[in-house]
């Protein structure tokens, strides 16, 4: 069964990958950055990493110098009992259904609204020839909201005192474990309305008052955007990892190129791989310490391609070889209606590969649905993953270049990636894949409605 599970996984990753190229097309899009993401992280990487029994930076070792190799999860399993092969059938079968799952939620929601799905075909289409639109009717009520965010945000960080931690991180030198315990008790603010704000929220607001500020030419927005800007920033520094401040960086950079182009073309993905690289490199090299000898490529590619396949399969060992399915008792109200304590499935993992309630193991989307409801749960989910992002598309891009349509696409690129990382629930609120949107669409319908209002006083 291991041989046919490789098979099934490897034709689900090429079916993928010609409905991306063929049905999708090679616009960028909620669902094609979907697609994209998936096949980069638990494509071919996802392969080469089982195959190889998660031997360390495989594919890029000639280049790394002999960079000492990190213990392998495999030896772990096997130390418990469990029998490799059978985890990864398991892990493969499921990586299949995933694709399969998101390619049919796709195609249902194109055929639940086949007239937006032809009017989207047809806009992302001749995007690059396409003016960007704005509506100024929605500036006044854009204004009000990103002045909240701004005194929200400046409040935490100034009672919680941003400044002195990312200071006293910084003033760690030549420890790295040092750096990384600072960071795991004082890396973050802890309060949730906060992290949902300034990873949800506020992106968003930023490139939508940039984009909107510089298209209408008004300074208010633009002056605004910088202030939100400077309070989003400094919360994703004192988050005290590299991933936060890069992230945001490229939403901009995204946006910035979306105001132009949508098409995936080889010098676009050229030049956003180098400036990708880039980025990478200098966060990598402000927020860790190297020992002498250790190689940052090995470090990065292993972090990007090989951590987020091995947190998969840390999960797919742990349901059901060492604890039972949880039927739902994974998500918090499904939970209390039973009564039972709620503890994710994050954290179950964690402490049975680690032996640490404080480490958490989040993973691909489909780990929570399998430590749930099994082969059923990574079906579904999958499905309305793929049902999501392509009915924001629909939504917010069928109707041409906007700037409401580009905030969005950079709200939910984050989203997208949160999907690679954690549970859908989490990506669809915390991640903003959902909850950026939504606000979004929130606030053109008020504006929208406020006009009607102003016409009939007026009449």
């Amino acid at each position: 069964m291991l041989t046919v599970s490789y098979v099934a996984a490897a034709a689900a990753m090429i079916a993928a990958a010609l409905h991306l190229v063929l049905r999708l097309r090679p616009f960028i899009t909620t669902t094609t950055l979907l697609m994209g993401s998936l096949l980069l992280i638990y494509g071919p990487a996802f392969l080469s990493f089982t195959l190889s029994s998660g031997d360390y930076a495989l594919l890029i070792h000639p280049f790394t110098g002999g960079t000492p190799p990190v213990p392998s999860i495999f030896a772990a399993m096997r130390a418990k009992g469990l029998e490799p092969d059978t985890v990864v059938t398991a892990m493969n079968f499921s990586v299949a259904l995933m694709y399969v799952g998101i390619i049919a939620g796709i195609e249902a929601a194109d055929r639940a609204f086949p007239a937006r799905a032809a009017m989207l075909a047809t806009a992302v289409a001749n995007w690059r020839d396409q003016t960007i639109s704005d509506d100024v009717r929605s500036h006044s009520i854009l204004l009000s909201v990103m002045s909240l965010l701004v005194l929200l945000m400046l409040y935490f960080s100034v009672s919680e005192n941003h400044l002195g931690t990312i200071s006293q991180f910084f003033s760690i030198r030549h420890d790295n474990i040092a750096r990384n315990l600072f960071r795991a008790h004082f890396g973050g603010s802890p309060n949730y309305w906060y992290r949902l704000i300034l990873a949800a929220v506020a992106p968003m607001f930023i490139i939508w008052g940039l984009v909107a500020g510089l298209v209408s030419r008004s300074l208010p927005l633009l002056a605004l955007t910088g202030l939100l800007f400077a309070a989003t920033m400094l919360g994703k520094i004192e988050s005290l990892s590299k991933a936060p401040p890069v992230f945001l960086l490229f939403q901009f950079m995204f946006a910035a190129l979306l105001t132009f182009t949508n098409r995936v073309s080889w010098r676009v993905a050229l030049v956003g791989s180098l400036l990708a690289v880039f980025l990478i490199y200098v966060a990598a090299r402000t927020f860790i310490i190297f020992a002498p000898g250790q190689s940052v490529a090995a470090m990065v590619y292993s972090r990007i391609f090989e951590v987020e396949n091995q947190t998969l399969l840390e999960n797919f060992a742990a349901f059901p070889g060492l604890h039972p399915f949880m039927w739902g008792n994974n998500l918090r109200p499904i939970a209390m209606l039973n009564g039972v304590p709620f503890v994710p499935a994050f954290n179950i993992v964690g402490y049975i590969w680690y032996g640490s309630h404080d480490i958490t193991s989040p993973s691909l989307f489909i780990a929570d649905a399998w430590a749930d409801f099994s082969y059923a749960g990574v079906i579904v989910y999958s499905i309305v993953a793929g049902a999501v992002c392509r009915t924001l598309d629909l939504a917010f891009i069928a109707r041409g270049k906007s700037v409401i349509g580009v905030a969005v696409l950079g709200a939910t690129l984050v989203g997208v990636l949160t999907l690679l990382t954690t549970a859908l629930n989490i990506a669809l609120i915390t991640g903003g894949l959902l909850l950026a949107p939504l606000l979004a669409g929130a606030i053109m319908l008020a504006a929208r409605g406020l006009n009607r209002a102003s016409i009939r006083r007026a009449s």
